[in-house]
Formats: C-alpha cells, structure tokens, sequence
C-alpha cells in the first residue's frame, strides 16, 4: 500500500500528549508507534526532500511493524487524514498528511485493498515522506537528514477532516507542503466509480520557489483591476518574470506535478490546478481567488451535481502564516485546536453559499 506522507515547514513545538482534533478525540490515546526503514532518499529541491520508508521486519517476514492496513482503507473513505511522526530523542511529534499513491488502475488507489488483505511483502506498504526542512523544525530537520537504512516512528491514522456527504464544488489554497491533503482529496472524490457523483475541485498551490513546483507552468499575472494599475502596468510594467513555458510530462517535472498534471489529464473539466511562487513575484490574489469561486457560476461549467445537491468547500492548508493570511488563524483551547473566528481575505470577500474551513 504504497502512500507518500508530506510534512509541512512550522516549528515542531507539538508534545504527543497534545494531539487532538476539534471533536475531543486524541491519537496518543488510540495508536502505538510502529518502526518504519528509510529505503531510499531523493533530493527535490534546496529545501524538500523525498524519501521511501518501509515496515521493519524483526527477525523474519513473519513478524513486521506495520499501520492498520484496514483503519487507513476506512479513514481515506470519506477523510482528510494524517499519521503522526516522532523525533527518536526529543518528545516531540508532528502530524503528517500522507499523500495518495500513483493509480495502479482506473479508480483504485494502490493503498486500499477491498478485501482489507494485509500485504506479504514489505515494498507493499512502503511510504513516502516529501520533508521541507525548516531552521526552525526540529523534526523536519532530523527527517531531511535521514538516509537509507534509518529507523523512523509512526501511529495512526487520524482523522483530520470528515468530508460532507455531499459535495458539489471545492476551492483548495494549498501553501507548500499543504499540497498534500489538496492531493489525497483529490483522488479521495475524483477516484470513485465512474457512476458516482463527482464534484469540481480547483487547487491554488502556492510556493516559496519556482524548484518546489519543478515543472510546472507558473500563472500568469492577472489583468489590472483598476484604471490607474492599468496605467501604472502600461508605463512601468508588471515587473514580474515569468519563467520559460514547460510542457507537463516533461523529464524536469517533480513527482508531485506530475501527479497533478494526470488527475488534470484524467479528470477533464472537473479538476485544475494552478501554480504560484514567491521566487517570481507571483502570488495568490484576491483576483485569482474570486474568479475560482465565480468560475462556478458561468455557462459550461463542470458540474454533474445541481445546485442544492452538495455542499461548496473553501479549504486552505499550509503554514501557519499562509492559513492566517486567507482566512485568519486556528486557536487552541483546553489542549483542543479549534478553528477560530474567519479572518483575512475570505472575511473581507465574504463570499455567499461557500463552506470554509482550515486544515
């Protein structure tokens, strides 16, 4: 049941005794750490790496540390969920969002067994972490120096996020490493069979730099708003390079733009993505983020579902910065995260029929 797990780039200030989700329920209470393997390490960029971990097997294949192949089949149902790394030598552990595998088949991720069959082989269960290293992470710090044939702790799964049973549209800002719940819930709703309802889900996925999205088409600036930026633009210009076009499927692409790119190709009409970076001046706007949310109600949209038939979701994932900035931060209370009154953008835009929550 090959997966990728993300880690995302905050300060790793989270004890174990801490964790828990907005209804009260805790993961420290439900799982044990299980031993995974570092098998193989890949630098993507100057701040993320890729690496491939695998259960351990202790003595012989008989007996090997594993996550419950059955609780992740039953979670990614219907679920933004995550697993929960532990630094080996400071009490401290981070929830990770593992990121979907590549399809072995149409409508079948490679991780969910119908049959809750507990794989044989090792290679079966393998994991991949994206870490983007941060000065400040302890822990992301410690994962971005792993190599191949060091020992990692994980528990889980945990239920992050319970999707609604009905969902007719989804907005996702995804700011670096949030990028991995966009993706899981992606191919949580656009993987179904071909006779289940599907919604319309457009990604923003923001980055630090251009590298972090290697391969990918930056978006163009949008057009000025106002007569007077009009003019300025037309005097001084934007003063914003736009990187070389790329074709997708191009040998440059990292794995995670790939991965895009086919549930664009496969999915066409009902799911797209667009790519920001800091590194080229190009940010996401309150402009780019209204025409998502009115695209909606233009002629010609994808949309199998009528209008009253699910619900229309604002999710946004990623530092703790960006979520503030668009939507205003999350608190904690009695050990509890919460979501907080709606804040930032979103507040300001205030925009009618729309669910928001932060990831």
């Amino acid at each position: 049941m090959p997966f990728h797990v993300v880690g995302d780039a905050k300060s790793d200030t989270l004890a174990t005794n801490y964790l828990s989700n907005e209804a009260g329920s805790s993961i420290a209470q439900l799982y044990t750490f299980e031993q995974y393997e570092i098998v193989k390490r890949k630098r993507l960029s100057p701040t993320s790496t890729l690496l491939t971990a695998q259960p351990t097997t202790f003595g012989s294949r008989a007996y090997r540390s594993r996550l419950d192949s059955k609780k992740i089949a039953e979670v990614s149902e219907n679920s933004i969920w995550s697993v929960q790394v532990k630094h080996p030598l400071l009490n401290i552990a981070r929830l990770y969002t593992p990121l979907p595998p590549i399809l072995t088949e149409p409508s079948r991720p490679a991780w969910v067994d119908p049959t809750g069959r507990v794989p044989d082989d090792p290679e079966e269960d393998q994991l991949r972490f994206l870490v983007r290293a941060n000065p400040d992470g302890e822990l992301s710090k410690y994962l971005s120096r792993l190599q191949p044939g060091a020992h990692l702790e994980l528990r889980g799964p945990y239920r992050e996020y319970a999707l609604p049973d009905k969902v007719k549209e989804i907005v996702f800002l995804a700011g670096g490493t949030g990028i991995a719940p966009a993706l899981q819930l992606a191919h949580t709703l656009l993987d179904r069979d071909e006779n289940a309802q599907k919604p319309t889900i457009r990604i923003l996925w923001a980055n630090r730099f251009e590298k972090d999205c290697q391969g990918a088409i930056i978006e163009p600036p949008p057009p000025p708003e106002s007569v007077l930026e009009r003019a300025w633009t037309t005097i001084f210009g934007r003063g914003s390079a736009q990187p070389a076009n790329r074709k997708f499927g191009t040998r440059d692409q990292s794995p995670i733009v790939e991965e895009l790119s086919t549930l664009k190709q496969n999915n066409p009409g009902a799911f797209d993505v667009s790519y920001f970076a800091d590194d080229q001046q190009r940010f996401i706007t309150k402009q780019d983020l209204r025409k998502r949310l009115e695209s909606s109600a233009k002629p010609g949209t994808h949309s199998p579902l009528s209008d009253d038939a699910g619900k229309k979701l604002i999710l946004i994932s990623g530092p703790d910065g960006f979520v503030e900035h668009f939507a205003g931060p999350k608190v904690w209370k009695q050990g509890r995260e919460l979501q907080g009154d709606l804040g930032g953008v979103l507040k300001r835009m205030n925009p009618p029929g729309w669910t928001i929550w932060k990831l």
